[in-house]
């Protein structure tokens, strides 16, 4: 009888496949002074016996940057609690990867696409133009106050978390190459330059820069049920032939994908190092382990990272709950229905993640 595709990959052991590499990495919330205790014990009890090897903190600006009081957006997280952070992360074999997004996200729908960050304090950099707004805000990439400001942060935050490897952001980039000081120069040619020229500062400091790679892939070249976001459809994607080959690339997929999973064998074509990153699909998570575990001889095959995008606390929760009847039942609490719930029902978010924390990183009895 004939194996269907769904049947075909359910095969596999998520646990097994993410422990084979050397990155087994997990995006979260930022802990506060509210949860920072609450955080060092999760580490303690789960993150590190796990075997997680690297935390990903997305700050962006809330982040109390000595450098640059100007920017933070308040309440933040201070240089103590990223000491802490760091402390606990050194102590159970974990890097922090803080993370930052400095070209798009440059304001949020939650406050009317105003602007934060570089942008509330700078209102000249940002990427003008005439048109309507794809999504949110994006700073002029030729800014000449841009870099020196974004080189800052990169310095600030690896100092506070004591850490070698940032993370760059650079996903859904669509408003780019439009404002009179950026006109005229190909789209691709701005997106490289930044990313390079970002990478060469991290470098200079002895750091390995991630960052997403939604628009280097070519939305045409690889099929995808959400193009445009998860794949580029835009020449933007050219980029990806001009950027430095030791930029680690994140390669976020988030849904069932009719044909599976298709681009972890696009960066070993282009030469990339990259994890895949899993988030709230049972079976879109299971297409993407088996695709990486299809190219994981190659030396661009890195590891992978599940991203919660939910609150902390929710998260660790819902794992502390879960945990003991799936280590010995091997039962997942799955409702598939709130697979594809709205970015406002982050409580959705942190029942499927903690599911996917336990699918990929805990081995049943």
């Amino acid at each position: 009888m004939e194996i269907g595709l769904h049947e075909k990959i359910e095969l596999i052991d998520a646990c097994d496949v993410v422990a084979r590499f050397p990155i087994r990495a997990i995006q979260l919330g930022v802990p506060n002074p509210d949860n920072i205790a609450d955080f060092e014990r999760f580490i303690e009890a789960y993150l590190g016996p796990a075997g997680v090897t690297h935390i990903m903190l997305c700050l962006d600006y809330s982040f109390d940057y000595p450098s640059h009081p100007e920017i933070v957006e308040r309440p933040c997280t201070t240089v103590e609690i990223a000491k802490r952070v760091s402390e606990i992360c050194r102590r159970n074999s974990i890097c922090v990867v803080p993370g930052i997004n400095v070209l798009a996200h440059q304001s949020t729908i939650f406050q009317g696409w105003e602007p934060r960050g570089i942008l509330r304090a700078y209102p000249d950099m940002e990427e003008k133009f005439e048109g309507e707004l794809h999504s949110s805000k994006c700073v002029c990439s030729r800014h000449p106050k841009l870099r020196p400001i974004v080189y800052d942060m990169i310095d600030d935050l690896m100092e506070a978390f004591d850490t070698k490897i940032i993370h760059t952001g650079f996903d859904e980039v669509w408003d780019i190459g439009k404002c009179p000081r950026c006109k005229g120069v190909p789209d691709y040619i701005l997106f490289a330059d930044y990313i390079n020229d970002l990478n060469n500062h991290i470098k200079s400091r002895g750091g390995k820069m991630w960052m997403w790679g939604d628009q280097l892939i070519d939305g045409y070249l690889v099929p995808s049920s959400n193009p445009g976001y998860e794949t580029c459809m835009s020449s933007l994607h050219k980029a990806v032939d001009l950027i430095s080959k030791d930029i680690l690339i994140c390669d976020w997929h988030y849904y069932d994908e009719p044909l599976g999973q298709l681009s972890p064998s696009y960066w070993v074509v282009k030469g990339l190092p990259f994890i895949t990153c899993a988030f709230n699909s049972v079976h879109g998570t299971d297409q993407l382990l088996y695709a990486t575990r299809v190219v994981q001889d190659s030396p661009c095959t890195m590891g992978t990272m599940l991203t919660t995008w939910c609150k902390l606390e929710a998260f660790m929760k819902l794992v502390e709950e879960k945990y003991p009847e799936y280590v010995k039942t091997g039962e997942l609490n799955y409702d598939p229905s709130i697979e594809n719930s709205s970015i406002e029902n982050k409580q959705n978010f942190a029942h499927q993640s903690s599911n996917m924390f336990l699918k990929m990183f805990v081995r049943r009895e």
